[in-house]
């Protein structure tokens, strides 16, 4: 065990939501380790002598790629890579994997779990019968989902799942990507707008697909709330951060929103005074899209995997950062080299 390559959790000592493959790590020459950092100068510190770094929310940073020269490669447990500094990992030759095909069907069946909820007021029906009322009339206005048009924000994996479920309910869907063209969305029956502007102009409903990046932080604002319909609905199950949530807020509170599905805030978990808890036309859901537990089985073998393949000096499956490959410093290529 003096040998072993050190595989690091650092956001609590009871490890990942999932339990990884000890069996598989060990045999591959690898001992876990789970602590608990509170911040990236705990975190460098931990990591300093790493050969992998298993990460979830935690921030990856180019000061921890900097002070820990023997970390290989870091796995990222799911499908965004907004919390790993990328062009660092890549400049200091340190390879960064994710898993971006898990969770599809489950983000799919929670974006329209989501506008259910919301179109449906189930949240206030619930409240209604608990409080001893039972006036179907109390609720109105509500509205027929058919013949509605949803609008996607991005059209990913995902997204395409959501447009099936959509189109079981009767619904138009439209999509903005600007990564795809209109035969590649027409071929799943999803017609494509040419801008988001557009896009927000002719929807019911808009469901948010898109990652977190510089360009997307803050996509939806102001005056992305003023182009959309009267009495739209918004649905996020992407990240929180993509939507202005003061905008958001003012938007519901001036009526120009009907209501919003919310997997994903700003801030997680959201101040105990943030305005959206106490609203009645706002369904929250505490960034649980992807869970249930075959999503999480497949999550721990996918990471297990990866983590393997970094011990055994081999490409991981699910490389992000590529071009690190090709670099003279990549610490992966140094390391398959000493063996």
């Amino acid at each position: 065990m003096g040998n072993a390559r050190v595989v690091i959790w650092t956001e609590g000592e009871a490890g990942p939501r999932f339990r990884l493959d000890e069996t598989e790590i060990a045999a591959a020459g690898g001992v876990i380790r789970n602590v608990a950092c509170r911040d990236d100068a705990e975190r460098i510190a931990a990591a300093r002598d790493a050969y992998v770094l298993v990460a979830a929310h935690a921030q990856v940073t180019e000061a921890l790629f900097a002070a820990c020269p023997g970390l290989v490669g870091v796995v990222r447990t799911g499908i965004g890579l907004d919390t790993v500094d990328l062009p660092a990992a890549t400049r200091h030759g340190v390879c960064v994997t994710h898993v971006p095909d898990f969770c599809y069907d489950e983000v799919a069946d929670t974006a329209m779990t989501l506008l259910l909820a919301v179109a449906r007021k189930a949240r206030l029906a619930d409240q209604h019968v608990r409080g001893g009322s039972w006036r179907p009339s109390a609720l109105l206005p509500m509205r027929r989902l058919r013949g509605q048009t949803m609008g996607l924000v991005a059209f990913g994996h995902i997204a395409r799942m959501v447009a099936e479920r959509a189109k079981g309910f009767g619904i138009r869907v439209v999509a903005f990507d600007p990564y795809l063209d209109a035969p590649a969305m027409a071929k799943v029956g999803v017609e494509k707008v040419d801008s988001l502007e557009a896009l927000l102009a002719c929807s019911d409903i808009v469901s948010v697909h898109t990652p977190l990046t510089k360009e997307t932080q803050g996509l939806i604002g102001r005056a992305q709330f003023a182009a959309m319909k009267p009495g739209a609905i918004l649905v996020n199950t992407s990240r929180g951060k993509v939507i202005d949530e003061e905008a958001l807020i003012e938007a519901l509170r001036s009526g120009r929103l009907a209501g919003a599905g919310l997997d994903v805030l700003w801030t997680e978990p959201p101040a105990k005074d943030n305005p959206l808890l106490k609203m009645e036309n706002v369904v929250l859901t505490p960034h649980y899209a992807s869970t249930t537990m075959e999503a999480i089985d497949d999550l721990a073998q996918k990471v297990s995997r990866q983590v393997v393949q970094y011990l055994r000096g081999e490409w991981p499956t699910y490389l992000a950062n590529r071009t690190v490959k090709e670099q003279a410093g990549c610490r992966l290529t140094a390391a398959r080299a000493a063996r």
